[in-house]
């Protein structure tokens, strides 16, 4: 019989004693941080950005939360429609397989990898709200050194920008983003997500409780899809000299420092130019007007061309003869009234016969009779890191300029500035101001006050100016095909917020999509083959959603945005997918059940079934379709809830959707621009008019809100109070 330790024995009997009189268990004691260490950095990858010449763009951190192979990260680390790669803690390479979840607005990614049929080591995720004055640890790739490990205090729970974070009292840096913030646990508590800007020892964190929706309704995207947003199509564009060169829905930006001397690089047109003479034109906005970007023609693919761009101010046309600046000639460098610094400015090249005119904003500013070059490809040119933006690139034998009317002068000469003439003033005239004391310096105080309130003005009226187009093209969506209606509308909607929007780029994106989806299709596809290749395609492929955060947020009821971000609200994605559904031959249209917009697929008069695409193409019953009326109304579900809803009724649901939300944030101006495009679409909405009257009265536009009230005199509509009418009218006349 062996020998028993009876020192062992009597704490063993002592703790199971302990056990049955108080059916408590020991405390675990944490593992030393030696320990904690080492087994959480086996769960730590290491995330490496490509950029688009693919060398290293950035770093940042994941850590896995499920051993079937998904990494949580931060959106800004994969940087949507980049290349990346993940590797472990000990250098081995994980095949991407999807971005399985993304939340732009929260800054959360979750990716797929392959783990080969070897499980991954899983961190746990801690199921409490972390605490004030607990110690943690982050984990992370701070300034490119792999597998650092660093010590703080969560100090306080902060709201920023309208997320709640943990305000970390530790060093974070960049490559610190998207790591783990464990307790002495080793359990998950936040994602480390950024630094302070003004302390090098502060840092915040994302609540992990912010990451369980994504793992229980992620939006999975395939790799191969992911990073073909924002790229730049090859087969149309040729890219030298490096830099970032992206494309998104018609707008391109360019970001970084070129490998040219200078900075410079080059984004040339694949397509031969056309024979002398020619023009090219495009739009450019430069962030910072000490940069450089613009056209550049008569390239031969390497260091020589000509560049026609705006240069800290300037307008330079240039002549490049090889890859240093000694091969270089500027051979005109103008200060034209016509440049507006950074904003928009339209620039043109026309190309003659041993001729050179440069153009920008309609006016010739350059012309040239240099004749080094004569031939070659057109495109795009920056220099330096100037973040430039370029729309609506064109080439063609003569490309219009835009006309400003007789009338459309006269009115901005009526709202001429007065020059102040200030800086005529000398040191005497200032002192004899100053010789009335205070009374001088009120004045001028309330001339200032005065001068900002007009140009306070003078920004409302040019952002009615750019707007204005938008809202004759609604007003005017009969004229249009029937099939091009509610997409011309859609997108002329998100234009309201966005005049700068390229509409016709998003037609010709929505086209490229239903491309992909009819090369899947085959010959003889019925509707049922159409429809599954379709939620294939937004579901499956390309993650399509139902916003789960800010569901009230704008950018939900735009189409560009729906398009870019796959996310959006029931009616924004309905209206995508009838759009494509169409174009494949797809029998659809919107039925508005209260409060959820679903689109009604008709295979034949007997076959027709209802769809929610916010619930990634789901298949409703009606017993369904009746459930989410209950939900909505408290009513059972009634045959005006199913009935199809025309173009102006849906696109008056999507601006009604951006009214409410205005008004549910005071904000006056929107609410002025949704009631313009109200009733550009239905002259009739009589509740908006009288809206409009009331915010047209308040912001003084008196005049306008006149032109209302003649309006409801005009129509009479039903229920009108003349007299009413009329005493309104005449208060706003006698206030004029």
């Amino acid at each position: 019989m062996p020998k028993i330790n009876t020192c062992a024995f009597s704490v063993v009997l002592t703790l199971t004693c302990h056990l049955l009189i108080f059916g408590e268990t020991p405390a675990e004691s944490p593992p030393s941080q030696e320990a904690l260490v080492a087994s959480v950095r086996q769960s730590i990858t290491t995330i490496r950005v490509q950029g688009r010449d693919q060398t290293e763009y950035g770093m940042g951190t994941g850590f896995v939360v499920s051993s079937d192979g998904l990494i949580a990260t931060n959106f800004h680390v994969i940087e949507e429609g980049r290349a990346f790669t993940v590797e472990t803690s000990a250098g081995i390479a994980l095949p991407i397989v999807a971005v399985h979840a993304s939340d732009a607005a929260n800054d959360l990614a979750i990716i797929r990898v392959d783990t080969k049929g070897a499980p991954l080591p899983a961190l746990e995720l801690a199921d409490g709200d972390a605490e004030q004055g607990m110690r943690v640890l982050a984990f992370g790739n701070p300034l490119g050194l792999q597998n650092s490990v660093v010590e703080g205090i969560l100090s306080a729970k902060q709201m920023v920008k309208g997320r709640e974070l943990l305000q970390l009292a530790m060093p974070v840096e960049r490559g610190n983003s998207g790591g783990p913030l464990v307790d002495l646990q080793g359990r998950v508590h936040g994602i480390v997500n950024m630094k302070s800007a003004i302390d090098d020892n502060l840092g915040f964190a994302i609540p992990i409780r912010r990451l369980l929706p994504l793992m229980e309704s992620p939006n999975p995207v395939l790799i191969e899809r992911w990073v073909r947003v924002g790229k730049i199509n090859r087969e149309r564009w040729q890219i030298l000299f490096g830099a970032d060169w992206q494309e998104r829905a018609g707008r391109i930006t360019a970001n970084g420092t070129g490998t040219g001397f200078g900075g410079r690089s080059l984004l040339l047109w694949q397509a031969e130019a056309p024979e002398i003479p020619f023009e090219i034109a495009v739009s450019v906005r430069l962030k910072d007007d000490s940069g450089a970007a613009g056209l550049a023609f008569h390239c031969d693919g390497g260091d020589r061309h000509y560049g026609f761009y705006p240069s800290a101010g300037k307008l330079r046309l240039t002549c490049f003869l090889g890859p240093s600046v000694y091969s270089w000639q500027i051979l005109q460098e103008v200060a034209s009234e016509h440049y507006l610094p950074t904003q928009w400015n339209d620039l043109k090249v026309r190309l003659e016969a041993g001729k050179i005119q440069c153009y920008v904003n309609g006016h010739l500013a350059i012309e040239s009779f240099d004749t080094q070059l004569t031939s070659g490809k057109v495109g795009l040119a920056t220099f330096r890191s100037s973040q430039p933006e370029f729309k609506r690139f064109e080439v063609g034998r003569e490309i219009p300029q835009a006309v400003v009317s007789d009338l459309a002068r006269q009115q901005l000469e009526r709202l001429q500035v007065v020059p102040l003439g200030i800086e005529s003033l000398d040191s005497k005239a200032v002192s004899q101001l100053g010789e009335s004391g205070e009374f001088s310096s009120r004045q001028l105080i309330q001339r200032a006050t005065a001068l900002e309130q007009q140009a306070e003005q003078l920004r409302q009226l040019a952002g009615e100016v750019r707007r204005a187009p938008w809202l004759v093209r609604l007003s005017q969506l009969d004229e249009l095909a029937q099939p091009e209606q509610l997409l011309q509308g859609s997108l002329s909607i998100a234009a309201l917020d966005n005049p700068d929007l390229d509409v016709q780029s998003y037609v010709h994106q929505i086209e490229s999509m239903v491309q992909d989806i009819s090369a899947t299709l085959p010959a003889e596809a019925d509707q049922l083959d159409k429809r599954n290749a379709l939620h294939r395609y937004m579901f499956a492929e390309n993650g399509f959603h139902g916003s789960r955060s800010e569901y009230y947020h704008p950018a939900n009821s735009h189409l560009n945005r729906v398009i870019e971000d796959r996310e959006g609200l029931p009616i924004t994605l309905s209206i995508l997918y009838m759009e494509m559904g169409r174009r494949i031959g797809m029998n659809v249209e919107g039925v508005g059940l209260p409060g959820h917009f679903v689109v009604r697929h008709i295979i034949d008069e007997e076959d027709q079934v209802l769809i929610d695409v916010f619930d990634q193409g789901n298949l409703l019953s009606l017993e369904d379709a009746g459930q989410l009326v209950r939900l909505h109304t408290g009513r059972p579900l009634g045959p005006e809830d199913l009935r199809k809803n025309s173009d102006q009724e849906i696109l008056l649901r999507v601006l009604n959707n951006l009214m409410g939300i205005a008004s549910t944030n005071r904000d006056t101006d929107s609410m002025m621009r949704y009631a313009d495009a109200i009733l550009a679409v239905d002259a009739n909405q009589v509740d908006v008019r009288m809206l409009r009257i009331q915010l047209r009265a308040l912001s003084g536009r008196r005049k306008a809100a006149v032109d209302d009230l003649d309006w409801m005199l005009a129509h009479a509509p039903a229920g009108m109070d003349r007299a009413a009418i009329m005493r309104i009218r005449a208060a706003l006349d006698a206030g004029q």
